[in-house]
């Protein structure tokens, strides 16, 4: 199904200053209902316990809101289920969690006790209407969620974050009182002032590094923040293998030169018969930067044409090892880099089986048909991309 938006999402955490493992736990997901649900746990204090208490949290949320369960319904189960400080009457877990929509643009945020989630409509703040929700009212303490639901347009930001980038800096001369939230937003806006353009790994980064210098650099708690934005998906189509029969080549070309995205395609005689169809020339080159794969062709109106399973095979191996893309040239890094520059990624995979047994057998298909599926589970369980496989 194709998505009306996309969310891009970016997350940046560091630890308290001595821990080796984060209080705070972040989840995403994207359902194949075209909805994306995101969730920030913050544990209370710091380290094992802590972590372990906002996983608990984060994981239930998760799937409560996967099901679609009633907003009060989930309050109920998840602050019923949190212990309580005895002292201090208040749960070991705060939480915030997000769900949206994509083909109405409509965006639910839940919070407990967090710091309040910012929204940002261009460079300016968006003034949300949230509605408190009393939970456990015949309890000895009462608890609390807030809640808000808003139609988000393309370009708008949501920023979440953990209490951790709030307070820093707290007892230090300069801000006795912690960051504060206000703060925090006036800084964001200014970011967005000089560069309205700032993707979210950019922002939640900067975030987290005027957090750090307030606490010179030892942080006095776990700090989390997370930067959603909401755009227009990016598209790639990639092609791969021949049709079945002649009698869908016209078939094949007409989706290709129909496409509204990124095209590549993995397989030169796909490429051919492509190249035919569109009655375009092909330039074959001759000399490759990856000693390990063939050259790439080139195709007027195709961001780039590979060879098949080898060019395929690497890059699984160059995204399954992924954390930043390598330095350097080649077919396989060109297609790793669009299939993470890409949002949607669509593959055709042509069914014919003996196109040439010297160069094309039915195991390489069936090779390839395995790389592939293996490519698509990747992308969306990794990369969170939304990947649609069709055959002809």
């Amino acid at each position: 199904m194709k998505n009306n938006i996309y969310i891009d999402i970016a997350s940046r955490q560091t630890n308290c200053a001595g821990e080796r493992i984060c209080g705070d736990t972040f989840l995403s997901r994207q359902l194949s209902t075209n909805r994306t649900i995101v969730v920030l746990s913050d544990g209370m204090g710091h380290g094992v316990k802590a972590n372990i208490l906002s996983t608990l949290t984060a994981t239930m949320l998760l799937n409560f809101v996967s099901v679609d369960e009633d907003i009060r319904k989930i309050g109920e189960m998840i602050l019923k289920t949190l212990p309580v400080c005895s002292v201090r009457k208040i749960s070991y877990s705060t939480f915030t969690f997000l769900d949206i929509d994509h083909e109405s643009g409509y965006v639910t945020i839940v919070e407990h006790d967090n710091p309040s989630t910012i929204v940002f409509r261009g460079e300016e703040v968006l003034d949300v209407e949230w509605k408190r929700i009393v939970i456990n009212e015949k309890s000895s303490y009462l608890q609390a969620i807030k809640t808000t639901r808003f139609k988000a347009n393309v370009g708008d930001r949501m920023v979440i974050m953990s209490d951790g980038v709030t307070q820093s800096g707290l007892g230090s001369a300069v801000s006795p009182f912690g960051w504060g939230a206000q703060n925090v937003r006036e800084y964001i806006r200014g970011v967005l002032q000089r560069d309205i353009d700032v993707s979210p790994h950019t922002l939640a980064s900067k975030v987290m590094s005027v957090a750090l210098q307030n606490d010179h650099r030892q942080p006095k708690d776990d700090i989390s923040c997370a930067v959603l934005q909401v755009r227009l998906p990016r598209r790639l189509l990639v092609v791969s293998c021949p049709p079945s029969t002649r009698e869908h080549y016209k078939e094949l070309s007409a989706i290709v030169s129909g496409f509204d995205g990124h095209k590549a395609v993995c397989g030169y005689p796909v490429a051919e018969i492509i190249a035919s169809e569109m009655d375009v020339e092909i330039e074959k080159k001759d000399y490759s930067p990856d000693p390990d794969l063939p050259p790439l062709w080139y195709i007027e109106g195709i961001d780039l044409v590979t060879e098949g399973l080898a060019t395929l095979s690497k890059t699984y191996d160059i995204l399954d090892n992924y954390d930043t893309l390598p330095d350097g040239e080649g077919p396989a890094l060109e297609l790793a880099r669009l299939l993470i520059g890409n949002d949607e990624i669509n593959i055709v995979m042509g069914t014919k089986r003996n196109v040439d047994k010297n160069i094309y057998t039915a195991d390489e298909f069936e090779l390839r048909r395995m790389v592939i599926k293996r490519l698509g589970v990747l992308l969306e369980s990794k990369f969170m991309k939304q990947v649609n496989l069709s055959y002809i």
